[in-house]
């Protein structure tokens, strides 16, 4: 059992350092009393045998005297179960030996002028004089008896300890454990959370010392909460704003190449110059475009647009979004996988599968696979083939030949504004909106890359059955 913890460790157990300490209090205060009551025992035993002795020595005092004043009586000594026996001695005012038993020494225990109760190497001796019999008595009983009797105490204190002190720590535990429980349910539902998930925690049933903790956490996530809708706001306002003016920029940028194709008043390599300066703000606004369409993506995704779920076909899904792309270049790279559910009896040819159903949302599911789409159709090269599978597992997978992303990059570019290596053009939008989307559906985006051949990505969004 570990009495002793690391308090400057990290991750550390409150459960256990309450339990390690009340234990080591119990224990503490257990020994503490048992040495108090040991001791008290020990002053009793003391006094208990003190006063045998000393009934003892009046005993003795009343014994008769021998006919003979220069002989002493020699008491036979009675059958004892260890070594040390009690030793007593009478002596004559005169100081003369009248009685000793038979271990007793000849000479005087302990001085004999006055009463003395004293503690001497292995013995208690006591002295008492009788001076209207004119005789005193000496009783010396071995230390052994007094100690032994103390030995057999403290073992009556100590081992129900070392007995009980293992069920105290089941018990402790199972008590602290109960009392834990319901932090351990606070740590299941914070656990449980999606990261975009900033709802109260529930203060009902909490300790008195832990509903602070839990009302700072809700006052945070109330604050986190503004932080998020403010940020929302701004990116989606931004948004919304600079896409008409952009629309308006790029019509006036198209006014400006008709105009200055059919002109005449500017040749040769000036009308170059200004061929390539006209191209190059045409596809700035076109990249500005497209990050204000991603960040309304974004701000849809981070609102939530895929938790309202219903039955969707991903099949028709994917025809829906590969229609978008319908320029000549753009077809002729992509490439769709249907799954395939029997072959024909009479033609042995497959029969694809109807409809693939999950639960989602068509709007969101739209947002994601074109989302995937663009991005590889983007950094894998203008010629390289881009395959949209749908399995029934069912899962939408984009697969692409291009450089693919670093295996230690795939965990960051599900975030916000981070891009892999490849230096294709983009905002680092696309896999962080599908990465929402797929949360908020209680599905999964499974990044692999190399995906084959040592190069390509391959997109994998697993989506539940409806």
């Amino acid at each position: 059992m570990a009495w002793a913890t690391d308090w400057t460790s990290e991750g550390w157990s409150l459960e256990r350092r309450l339990r390690n300490r009340l234990l080591a209090a119990m224990t503490g205060l257990w020994l503490l009393g048992s040495g108090l009551a040991l001791y008290a025992q020990w002053k009793e035993t003391n006094r208990v045998l003190d006063t045998a002795q000393e009934e003892i020595a009046t005993t003795l005092l009343l014994l008769p005297t021998p006919p003979s004043t220069d002989s002493t009586i020699v008491l036979p000594h009675p059958a004892i179960s260890h070594n040390q026996a009690m030793l007593m001695q009478v002596y004559a005012k005169d100081g003369r030996l009248v009685w000793r038993t038979q271990q007793a020494p000849d000479k005087p225990l302990a001085p004999l002028a006055k009463h003395l109760s004293i503690s001497e190497g292995d013995w208690h001796i006591v002295v008492l004089p009788a001076p209207h019999l004119d005789r005193i008595a000496v009783v010396a009983a071995p230390m052994h008896d007094r100690l032994e009797a103390l030995l057999s105490g403290a073992q009556a204190l100590l081992l129900p300890l070392l007995a009980l002190l293992p069920l105290t720590a089941l018990t402790l535990t199972w008590m602290l454990r109960r009392v834990f429980r319901r932090l351990d349910d606070l740590n299941q539902d914070l656990r449980a959370r999606d990261r975009g998930e900033l709802d109260p925690v529930a203060v009902t049933g909490l300790p008195r010392e832990l509903t602070p903790l839990a009302e700072g956490l809700n006052q945070l996530f109330e604050r986190l909460m503004q932080v998020r809708q403010a940020e929302r706001a701004f990116a989606a306002n931004s948004a919304h704003e600079l896409r008409t003016p952009i629309a308006a920029a790029q019509a006036q940028l198209q006014r400006l190449v008709h105009e200055f194709t059919h002109s005449v008043t500017m040749q040769g390599d000036e009308r170059t110059a200004m061929l390539q300066r006209i191209d190059t703000l045409g596809r700035q606004l076109t990249r500005l475009h497209h990050l204000c369409v991603k960040l309304l993506q974004l701000s849809r995704a981070d609102a939530g647009v895929g938790q309202h779920t219903e039955p969707v076909d991903l099949i028709d899904v994917a025809q829906l979004v590969l229609e978008e792309f319908n320029q000549p270049e753009q077809q002729a790279r992509l490439h769709l996988e249907l799954p395939t559910a029997a072959s024909d009896e009479q033609t042995g040819d497959t029969i694809a599968n109807e409809s693939v159903m999950v639960q989602g949302d068509l709007d969101a599911l739209g947002i994601a696979l074109r989302n995937l789409i663009e991005n590889a159709l983007l950094h894998s090269g203008e010629t390289q083939q881009v395959t949209v599978r749908i399995t029934p597992l069912p899962s939408i997978e984009v697969l692409d030949e291009g450089p693919g992303i670093p295996p230690d990059r795939l965990d960051t570019v599900r975030q916000p504004f981070e891009r892999g290596e490849s230096p294709s053009p983009g905002h680092g939008l696309g896999l962080a909106i599908v990465s929402a989307i797929a949360r908020q559906m209680g599905g999964t985006l499974d990044l692999v890359s190399p995906a084959a051949n040592g190069h390509g990505l391959h997109a994998k969004l697993l989506l539940r059955p409806a």
